[in-house]
């Protein structure tokens, strides 16, 4: 890509600030509308609902160009140096690991949206897409507190373990909302062990990016 184009458009801070500020603003949002849910608030919960759609495509558009940013920072300090087949399997787990969160969150809260009017599941699919989204912010904690980079996953899994524990307390079954937002989780770990540190997947999106 054109440094002087990224340069003007991918200010990293710039757009990692915006993109904290966004989710941010989902993750509180959310929280209120489970809150108004409930207490019975449902039209103001729809309401709302339109502008939470709003801040998820801003957390994807901004977290797309944050990721570019911070590829083309990385490229600068040498790093990602694309002659590299290390550098370059780096890169492929940095954008297929950062896309597929991305992609996965959209599709578990689209799901949100089909199931609007099952509330069991439109709750666990919107509460689904804010932890598949958390280990976005879940490595920077485990990077400042030294900890393995499995915590990560552990972290997300206990989570997962409360769900299934309140499902079972509640309708004495696993929902079937509650098992497509694991395996969802799931594959997004296993690429990321698997596909995403591969060399022929680095090279192929090496050579994408090079392309645009």
């Amino acid at each position: 890509p054109d440094p002087i184009i990224f340069q003007r458009i991918t200010n990293t801070n710039f757009w990692t600030g915006l993109h904290a500020i966004f989710s941010t603003a989902w993750y509180c949002l959310l929280l209120l509308q489970l809150k108004l849910s409930r207490n019975g608030h449902l039209t103001l919960h729809r309401n709302l609902g339109r502008f939470s759609a709003l801040l998820v495509v801003a957390i994807i558009v901004t977290g797309a160009i944050m990721t570019f940013g911070l590829y083309e920072r990385l490229v600068g300090f040498g790093i990602f140096d694309l002659n590299d087949s290390t550098a370059r399997t780096r890169v492929g787990g940095l954008f297929g690991s950062t896309l597929f969160q991305w992609l996965s969150f959209a599709l578990l809260y689209v799901f949100g949206l089909l199931t609007i009017r099952h509330p069991k599941h439109h709750k666990r699919f919107m509460i689904a897409a804010s932890i598949q989204m958390m280990p976005e912010g879940l490595n920077r904690l485990i990077h400042l507190l030294g900890l393995p980079g499995y915590a990560m996953i552990l972290m997300v899994a206990i989570v997962y373990l409360s769900i299934l524990i309140y499902d079972w307390k509640t309708e004495h079954r696993f929902l079937w909302s509650t098992i497509v937002s694991i395996t969802a989780f799931a594959v997004l770990v296993i690429l990321i062990k698997t596909v995403f540190q591969s060399q022929l997947w680095g090279d192929r999106v090496s050579k994408f990016i090079v392309a645009i």
